[in-house]
């Protein structure tokens, strides 16, 4: 930490940067982040060496990291954009679908 903030004056400038978005996350959070920073260093991830606050933030907020090859957003289960519907439903849908775009167009 002290080679990243070596005196007084930078360290007041990284907790002017950092504070609010930490101080929105709790204790439990934050140490269970700190146990997915220690899985990752241990896992030969580089981004994770410290102190790359962004890094573990993005841990926090789940943006854009990468565990495997998948990454974390991997485990959510598939929601598909439209009902469920046999073929002739869904050639009506976009049928109206299209009828709807000309109509706001004036066509």
């Amino acid at each position: 930490m002290q080679s990243q903030w070596p005196d007084e004056q930078s360290l007041k400038l990284a907790r002017r940067e950092f504070g609010k978005e930490i101080a929105k996350f709790g204790r439990d959070q934050i140490d269970e982040a700190f146990q997915l920073v220690h899985k990752e260093r241990r896992s030969g991830n580089s981004r994770f060496e410290w102190p790359n606050i962004d890094a573990i933030l993005g841990l926090l907020t789940n943006e854009g990291v990468f565990t495997g090859s998948a990454g974390t957003l991997a485990h959510k289960i598939y929601a598909p954009e439209l009902p469920s519907s046999t073929k002739a439903e869904r050639k009506q849908m976009a049928k109206n679908g299209i009828a709807d775009m000309r109509e706001a167009l004036g066509f």
